[in-house]
């Protein structure tokens, strides 16, 4: 009796929990939404939980058909294909998920696209974009700087660890920007990157490049509410934003990596290795396919797991990310780490994309490429033989950061000093619009301007007039503007903004603070913040700097003299290196001088009367608004 008594508890047991086992869990559904109104109609949500895949979906909903419900190598997953019609209404769409006798419905919604004009509106060469890495910059809010249950706490101690910087503290910091005279600001990724660090190793991921969640901010920065509040914020301030993806890799602790769809959904790193970073290998007509694949398959690092945009589920999920985030968020503009690795064609597709739903845009991809023509291949039409075209609108200036730091460090001749910066801009006749090449005289990964030029102020701001008055989209890295200095390895040149936190010594965010810190560290701070501010300011009405032609001339004495002009204005930029004073020969520059009287000098904003006799002093710039 006992027995027969126990083997029906037994059958009871096995039973519930063969129940539970079968019941319909979704842990993700992916994007959360979805919008009525973009011109490609198709919609591919992905679903993820326990044994989805054997469910069956179904719904009725005017405008909306469902094409097709695709399983995937791992049971836990399904991708329904969705086509959203014209006559498709905002509201709340029900999928209806099916098991057997159980039936569970999702209320997916659908909403109207924005069409305000202050949100989505590209970047150009009006703007002038100010770099933040959000972990180094200002800690607004310190109860997120440690969140339970995520892989990594605020250590500031640590050079590689999260110092708690976020967005509340880039909100709180608007007026700075502005103030500034910057027009836009780019962000390094916000992504959830909840990777475990390793300081001895020098690992860690407070720079945002590890992500592992795609449609979530990293809850030590703050909420995608905060983040979309932000760019509202600064959009009311007349300033842009533009948002850092990467398309590449992910991290190891994505989710989708832990438990992944497809086998194919990245690539196998033991066939593989870690990619050998040479970006020329993709246009090289004579790479070997070792090679070639070795940069295109191969991960960024043991920690990043490269995705293989060839498996269209990959396509169709990054795709739908970005416009996702587009429409979610009203950024206006994209900065695509390392746009070279994955597979061109993907970025191609991807580029075209975005553009076709969101035309006035703008995207940026990072080539950091060794030179000219390996930069100019990843901009819209170049003319490749084999018909490639990337569709994007603008790159990384590589090949001008190279030059302008090797400009002021170097003694003057035929191709070295000032020679280089007239050098490589004559080769601009390989980009398609070299106006939209994004400038800049550093950024998170390289050596800070600064100290690059040997702690020189003098060069600096020779380095930020340059800048801010030749072709292109200038890019200020937060802390040029305030000599921060910072080589060597990557977290030497992310150190915290001054006054960013509560226990800092000075607070760089104001003017006192400037000059008290100027006084500590024996260099001019606040007159470096207030030289770009000036340039900056002048710059937002110099139509003439935003899409007029520049004539240039070659460089005599350590001196290089350029014009920027069109129809309603002409600037003369004179920029010597050498140390003594430099006397510009009129009759050499008369082409763009005859019928001018003099000018204001932008920097001193004095006033130039006589044009046959401009002094330009030793180790400065000068940049005269012709009238």
């Amino acid at each position: 009796m006992k027995n027969r008594i126990l083997s029906i508890l037994l059958v009871i047991l096995f039973s519930t929990v063969h129940l539970f086992a079968q019941s319909i869990q979704i842990e993700r559904l992916e994007p959360a939404n979805w919008w009525i109104g973009f011109k490609n109609p198709d919609l591919q949500v992905l679903v993820y939980g326990p044994n989805i895949s054997v469910n069956t979906v179904s719904l009725d909903y005017p405008g909306v058909q469902l094409k097709s419900v695709v399983t995937s190598d791992n049971p836990n997953y399904l991708f329904i294909n969705l086509e959203i019609g014209d006559n498709a209404k905002a509201g709340m769409l029900p999928l209806v998920f099916t098991q057997g006798s159980e039936t569970h419905l999702v209320e997916y919604t659908l909403l109207e696209k924005s069409h305000s004009s202050t949100r989505i509106q590209g970047f150009d060469a009006s703007d002038v974009i100010y770099l933040i890495m959000p972990d180094r910059f200002a800690n607004g809010d310190p109860s997120n700087d440690t969140v339970a249950g995520m892989l990594e706490a605020s250590n500031r101690e640590q050079p590689y660890g999260r110092h708690g910087g976020d967005l509340k503290g880039i909100q709180d910091h608007l007026d700075y920007i502005k103030d500034l005279g910057m027009t836009a600001i780019w962000l390094n990724p916000i992504f959830e990157n909840d990777m475990p660090a390793d300081y001895q190793k020098g690992v860690g991921f407070y720079h945002g490049y590890a992500a592992t969640d795609m449609y979530k901010v990293d809850r030590r920065f703050g909420t995608n509410e905060e983040f979309k509040e932000l760019i509202k914020s600064a959009q009311s301030r007349g300033m842009k934003v533009i948002m850092d993806m990467i398309h590449n890799h992910v991290g190891t602790e994505h989710w989708f990596v832990k438990d992944m769809p497809f086998k194919d959904w990245i690539h196998d790193q033991s066939a593989h290795g870690n990619t050998n970073f040479r970006t020329g290998t993709v246009m090289d007509p004579y790479v070997s396919d070792f090679d070639r694949n070795a940069m295109v398959k191969g991960w960024f690092v043991d920690e990043m797991p490269d995705l293989d945009q060839r498996n269209e589920f990959v396509v169709n999920y990054l795709i739908q990310n970005t416009l996702w985030w587009i429409e979610y968020s009203g950024i206006d503009g994209i900065r695509m780490d390392t746009h070279p690795y994955p597979y061109k064609e993907y970025m191609a597709e991807w580029t075209r994309r975005v553009l076709e739903e969101y035309p006035e845009f703008n995207i940026v991809g990072e080539a950091w490429a060794g030179n000219v023509p390996t930069t100019a291949f990843w901009q819209r039409d170049f003319p490749d033989k084999n018909g490639y075209n990337s569709y994007l609108p603008s790159v990384t200036d590589f090949p001008m950061h190279r030059a302008v730091n090797q400009a002021f460090t170097e003694e003057f001749g035929w191709e070295t000093g000032v020679a280089r910066l007239y050098d490589l801009l004559g080769q601009d006749f390989l980009y398609s619009d070299p106006l939209l090449n994004v400038i800049f005289l550093d950024n998170h990964d390289v050596n800070r301007f600064f100290s690059s030029v040997g702690e020189d102020p003098r060069k600096t701001k020779m380095g930020i007039a340059f800048i801010l008055t030749t072709r292109g989209i200038p890019q200020i890295y937060y802390g040029t503007e305030i000599l921060m200095p910072g080589e060597g390895m990557d977290p030497n040149k992310r150190y915290d903004f001054p006054g960013g936190w509560q226990s800092d010594r000075h607070n760089a965010f104001m003017k006192s603070g400037r000059v008290a810190l100027g006084l500590e560290r024996g260099v001019p701070v606040d007159e470096t913040f207030e030289y770009v501010k000036k340039i900056a300011d002048w710059r937002k009405n110099a139509s003439a700097i935003h899409n007029g032609r520049l004539t240039h001339f070659i460089p005599a004495n350590n001196t290089y003299v350029y014009f920027r002009h069109n129809a309603e204005q002409r600037v003369l930029v004179a920029i010597n290196a050498s140390t003594d004073v430099v006397t510009l020969d009129y009759r050499r520059y008369s082409e763009l001088l005859d019928g001018y009287a003099g000018g204001l000098e932008v920097i001193s904003g004095e006033r130039i009367n006589d044009l046959k006799n401009i002094q330009v002093p030793g180790m400065s710039a000068i940049i005269l608004d012709l009238n």
